[in-house]
C-alpha cells in the first residue's frame, strides 16, 4: 500500500484532518471559558492529543523507512521522502506536539492553542511537500492546456474581429455571411474541445474519489472490525464481572430481575452511546469536508469543474448565430451589434483563462518554494554535520593525528561529495525555473565551496581556511532558507497586489521565484562573503610559511566568482532574466 505515493499522501492529509478538528475543539473552551475548564475537558483533550502525538510519531518513523526502502528501487521518490523527514525533524513537529500535550494537561489552552495553530501551518507545508512532485506535473500540464485556450480564443476574437470590419464596410452579405458561419464552427469546435478535456478531467477525478473512498472504506471496515473485537473482549469481561457478583449474590443474572439502579445506569450508557455516535458521524462529516446533499449545491458543483470562460465561448457563438440570421435578411447593422456582443464574450472568455492561468502560476510558485526550502533544509543539516567533523579534527594538532583522523577526514570528503550532488539537483531545480538569477549564482558559489572543501578534506586540510570555507556554505545557505522562507510567508493581501500589478502591466507572466528585493540582498551578500574571503586569504599569505600556491588558486577562483557576480548583477539590473 505504501508503494502508492497518493495513498501516502491520503493517509497525512487525513491525519491533517483530525488535526484540525482538534484545534477547532481546543479553541472553543479557550475563547467561551475564561475561568476554569471542566476537568473532564481537559483529560478528553489531552488524550486526543496524546493519539495524534503517537500517530505522527509512526507517520515519521515510516516516512524514513519508506524512503529506506525505496533509495534503490525510486531514488527520486526516496529522495521526497527524506527531505519531508528531515522538514519535520528541523521544525522539531513532535517534540512540539508533546509541549502541546503538557499545556492541555495542565489547561494552558490559550497557549496550547498557539502552538497548535503553527503545528498546523507546518503540518501543511509538509503536506505541500509530499504533494510536490505529482501536483507540480499537474499544474504544468493544465498550464499547457490553459495556454492552449487562450490562443485559440485569441484566434476566434481576431476572426470575429475581421468580420465585424468587414461587415462594417459594406461587404457582399452572402460571403459576409460564409466568414460569419466558418468563425462560428470554429466557436462551436472550441467549446466542442473544451467539453471534451473538461469531461477526460473530470472522470479521472471521480476514478481517483472512487478510489480514495474504498481505501477509506476499508481501512473504516478494519477500524470496526477492531472495535467490535474491542467490545467482544469487553463485553466478556463485563460478563465476567457480573457472574462473579452474582454468584457471590448467588442470582444468577439470566433468572433474576434486574437490578433498578442498573437499569438506569444501561440507559444512561446507550444514551451516552447514542450521543457519541452522532458526533462521531458529525466529525466525520467535518473532516471528509462532505457538502450537504442537494441539486443545487450538485449544479455548483459541476459548473466548478467547467472550465473557466467555456460558458462565455458558447455564449459567443449565440451571438454569432444571429448575427448569420440577421446577414441573411441584409439588417448589416443588427448583425453588427450581435458581432460586437461575441467579441466581448470573447473577451470576457480571455479573462477569465488568464486569470486561471495566474493562479497556476501562483500555485506552481508556491511548490517550488516549499520543495527548493525542504531540500536546502537537507543540504545544510549535511554540511552542518561534515563542519563539526571538520573542527574535531581540526582541534587536534597536526603532528598528534593518526591514521584515525586521516580515514575520518576522508570519510568527510564523501560526504561533502555527496552534498555537491543534492547542490547540483537544486542548481537544476532554479536553473530549470529560471527567473532567479542571484540564487542561481549563490548556489553555483555553494557547489563550488562544497567542491572546494570535498577536495581540501581528502588531503586532510582542515585548516582555518577549509573551516572558514564551510562556514561560508552554512551561512549561504541559511540566507537563502530565511529569503524562501520569507517568500513562502507573504500573505494573501501582498500576493494580490502583485496580481493586479501583473495585471495592470498587462498580459499575465510568470511571477518570479524570488522577490527582487531578495534577490538584491542575495548579490548584496554573496559580494560580502568574497570581500571576508579576500581579507582571510590576504592574512593568511601573510604568515609565515604560507603555502602560496594553495593561495594563488584560492585568488584565482575568488576572482571567477567576482566576476560572475558582475555579471548577475548586469542580468537582474536590464531585467534579461524576465
Amino acid at each position: 500500500m505504501w508503494n502508492r505515493p497518493g495513498t501516502f499522501v491520503l493517509m497525512f492529509s487525513m491525519f491533517l484532518c483530525m488535526s484540525f478538528q482538534k484545534i477547532s475543539d481546543a479553541q472553543q473552551p479557550a475563547s467561551s471559558a475564561k475561568g476554569s475548564v471542566p476537568e473532564v475537558d481537559k483529560s478528553n483533550l489531552s488524550d486526543r492529543q496524546e493519539a495524534i502525538s503517537q500517530q505522527f510519531k509512526r507517520f515519521e518513523s515510516t516516512l524514513h523507512d519508506l524512503g529506506e526502502y525505496m533509495k534503490k528501487t525510486d531514488p527520486a521518490r526516496a529522495d521526497l521522502l527524506f527531505r519531508a523527514f528531515g522538514q519535520s525533524k528541523q521544525n522539531q513537529m513532535s517534540v512540539e506536539m508533546q509541549r502541546v500535550l503538557q499545556m492541555l494537561e495542565k489547561g494552558q489552552l490559550g497557549d496550547a492553542v498557539e502552538r497548535q495553530e503553527t503545528l498546523l501551518k507546518n503540518m501543511q507545508n509538509l503536506l505541500a511537500l509530499l504533494q510536490s512532485e505529482d501536483r507540480m506535473s499537474e499544474v504544468e500540464k493544465e498550464k499547457q492546456r490553459i495556454q492552449d485556450l487562450l490562443k485559440d480564443v485569441n484566434r476566434l476574437i481576431g476572426q470575429e474581429r475581421d468580420v465585424r470590419a468587414a461587415t462594417e464596410r459594406g461587404g457582399n452579405p452572402a460571403d459576409l455571411k460564409d466568414k460569419q458561419q466558418k468563425t462560428a464552427e470554429n466557436a462551436q469546435k472550441l467549446v466542442d474541445k473544451i467539453e471534451q478535456q473538461d469531461t477526460e478531467k473530470n472522470d479521472s477525478q471521480k476514478s481517483d474519489t472512487e478510489s480514495k473512498s474504498s481505501e477509506k472504506e476499508q481501512e473504516g471496515q478494519q477500524k470496526d472490525q477492531k472495535s467490535q473485537e474491542g467490545k467482544s473482549d469487553s463485553k466478556s469481561d463485563t460478563d465476567s464481572k457480573k457472574s462473579s457478583e452474582s454468584e457471590s449474590k448467588g442470582k444468577p443474572p439470566e433468572n433474576g430481575k434486574s437490578d433498578p439502579d442498573q437499569k438506569g445506569s444501561d440507559g444512561q450508557k446507550s444514551d451516552q452511546q447514542s450521543q457519541e455516535q452522532q458526533q462521531s458521524q458529525q466529525q466525520q462529516q467535518g473532516q471528509q469536508g462532505k457538502p450537504p446533499e442537494g441539486e443545487s449545491q450538485q449544479s455548483q458543483e459541476e459548473q466548478q469543474k467547467q472550465t473557466p470562460g467555456r460558458e462565455q465561448i458558447e455564449q459567443a457563438r449565440q451571438e454569432m448565430e444571429k448575427a448569420i440570421e440577421e446577414l441573411e435578411k441584409k439588417q448589416k447593422d443588427a448583425a453588427s451589434r450581435h458581432q460586437d456582443d461575441a467579441i466581448r464574450k470573447l473577451a470576457e472568455a480571455k479573462e477569465k483563462l488568464e486569470e486561471m492561468l495566474r493562479q497556476l502560476r501562483e500555485e506552481e510558485r508556491e511548490l517550488m518554494l516549499a520543495a527548493m526550502e525542504a531540500r536546502l533544509q537537507k543540504i545544510l543539516a549535511q554540511q552542518k554535520r561534515v563542519y563539526a567533523g571538520t573542527l574535531s579534527i581540526g582541534q587536534v594538532p597536526e603532528k598528534e593525528r593518526t591514521s584515525r583522523h586521516t580515514a575520518r577526514a576522508v570519510q568527510l570528503s564523501r560526504e561533502e561529495s555527496q552534498i555537491s550532488l543534492e547542490v547540483e539537483k537544486a542548481i537544476l531545480l532554479i536553473t530549470d525555473e529560471g527567473s532567479s538569477v542571484a540564487f542561481s549564482e549563490a548556489l553555483a558559489e555553494v557547489r563550488e565551496d562544497v567542491q572546494n572543501v570535498s577536495y581540501r578534506l581528502n588531503r586532510v586540510q582542515v585548516d582555518e581556511l577549509t573551516q572558514g570555507i564551510e562556514k561560508d556554505i552554512i551561512s549561504s545557505l541559511e540566507e537563502m532558507i530565511e529569503a524562501l522562507q520569507n517568500e513562502m510567508d507573504k500573505s494573501d493581501d501582498e500576493k494580490k497586489k502583485q496580481q493586479q500589478q501583473q495585471q495592470q502591466q498587462g498580459s499575465p507572466e510568470d511571477q518570479a521565484l524570488i522577490d527582487t528585493l531578495a534577490e538584491i540582498k542575495m548579490l548584496r551578500s554573496l559580494q560580502l562573503r568574497v570581500n571576508n574571503r579576500t581579507r582571510r586569504i590576504e592574512k593568511l599569505a601573510l604568515e609565515e610559511g604560507a603555502n602560496q600556491a594553495d593561495i594563488l588558486e584560492q585568488l584565482q577562483k575568488l576572482a571567477n566568482r567576482q566576476t560572475r557576480i558582475q555579471n548577475a548583477t548586469y542580468i537582474l539590473a536590464t531585467g534579461k532574466n524576465k
